[in-house]
């Protein structure tokens, strides 16, 4: 799904919408710049980890993770949640449009819903479903009363000044496919194959991936890696070979060096820990 409208002189792509419960975790994981996941708790529990801190997620719990905000999903084993979920980028957002602004100007909200939003949401994800030859033309209206609704969540709160995107072109929606390789399967993705779904050369690819993430894709391919590890290793069936060979490493001992540079404690001390708390 990429559907593309505007609101102004606002560019908006919604590439995905999502109803569902979510049975196992979501490693750690990004997105690029201008990107935007919306998340609705609809039932259910469980736990959202960022780089800085933990939250718990019940029903009605309403959360934004914006450009680069690292993020992690743990449904209740008992519990298990039910989501809706939107994925969308917004380009050339203009100062004077007030709400695309102030929605831009959050990289991360976490809250409560209202029933506003509640609603598109519902509806979105019944619209998203059919393939009438309205449907796009539904969405997109549904899309901006979205955004709307969310800027005054944000409001009066929000003392952040909103960001100027540059302008854009095909790397935009190029870039949503590298976010998908990761998480599907980082241990044996190549820049190759990145270069080759987006159509690009191998040296076109790395450019992309440094303007769009920051980054180079050695780079974020091993955090991808790490991600998928510290999922797995709070799997009771998964033992520390058995995960440093799914996640791609030579041998046990780089990727126990790895994992404690970045998390720094052995992978075996984190799934100690990890057990201990639960």
């Amino acid at each position: 799904m990429a559907l593309t409208f505007y609101f102004n002189k606002s560019k908006i792509q919604i590439f995905k919408v999502f109803s569902g419960t979510l049975d196992n975790s979501i490693m750690m994981h990004s997105h690029t710049k201008n990107s935007y996941e919306l998340h609705l708790i609809d039932s259910g529990r469980g736990i959202l980890e960022t780089e800085d801190a933990r939250y718990e997620l019940v029903k009605n719990i309403l959360y934004v993770t914006g450009p680069n905000v690292a993020h992690k999903q743990t449904p209740d084993k008992d519990m298990p949640m039910h989501e809706l979920c939107v994925y969308f980028k917004i380009l050339n957002s203009q100062e004077n449009d007030r709400a695309v602004s102030m929605f831009c100007s959050r990289p991360f909200w976490i809250g409560k819903s209202n029933a506003a939003v509640r609603r598109i949401l519902k509806q979105m994800t019944e619209e998203s479903r059919k393939n009438g030859p309205w449907r796009d033309s539904v969405l997109s209206s549904l899309g901006i009363r979205l955004i709307v609704e969310m800027a005054g969540l944000y409001f009066p709160g929000n003392s952040l000044e909103a960001p100027n995107p540059d302008n854009t072109d095909l790397n935009e929606s190029r870039s949503w496919i590298l976010d998908q390789l990761f998480q599907e399967d980082c241990s044996s993705v190549s820049l190759e194959d990145f270069a080759g779904k987006m159509g690009v050369s191998p040296r076109q690819a790395e450019r992309i991936i440094k303007d769009y993430y920051g980054s180079s894709f050695k780079k974020l391919r091993s955090q991808a890696k790490l991600a998928m590890a510290a999922t797995l290793l709070e799997k009771e069936n998964t033992t520390v070979q058995e995960c440093s060979v799914m996640c791609g490493y030579s041998s046990v001992t780089s990727f126990s060096n790895a994992f404690k540079k970045k998390y720094g404690v052995t992978p075996k001390t984190y799934r100690k820990q990890y057990f201990e708390q639960i």
